[in-house]
């Protein structure tokens, strides 16, 4: 019998480029929490008093706070997810939900319907 190393699967055969799903979730973390940090960096930018008086300011700055609290979350679950031994039909998404602290976007990669989550309140600290 030959070792796993020397075999091909079929799509490697014809010429597809595959890669183990743990390495693939790895580089997907790596990507993910990149892009938290420059979402964090932008969101730390100074917001002036005048600025959060206006309504749709604090609405934008609302949008940018999800965006940094998703990529935060979505990079946390990916990179348990690297970490989580795969069966050959499923994954066990227990402990990744268990690292995403929004309610709705831990519904969402449930697989769960969230449209009538709250998206979160916006957080300046």
């Amino acid at each position: 019998m030959q070792a796993r190393a020397n075999q091909t699967t079929p799509l490697e055969d014809a010429g597809v480029q595959c890669a183990p799903v743990q390495a693939v979730f790895e580089r997907l973390a790596i990507v993910l929490e990149s892009l938290s940090e420059v979402a964090a960096r932008l969101e730390r930018l100074g917001v002036s008093e005048s600025a959060m008086a206006d309504g749709r300011y604090v609405e934008r700055a609302q949008d940018i706070d999800r965006i940094v609290q998703g990529l935060h979350d979505t990079a946390r679950f990916v990179r348990v997810l690297s970490d989580v031994e795969p069966r050959a039909d499923a994954l066990d998404l227990d402990a990744a939900l268990k690292a995403v602290g929004q309610a709705a976007l831990a519904k969402q990669l449930a697989g769960e319907d969230s449209e009538d989550a709250d998206p979160g309140d916006f957080e300046m600290f």
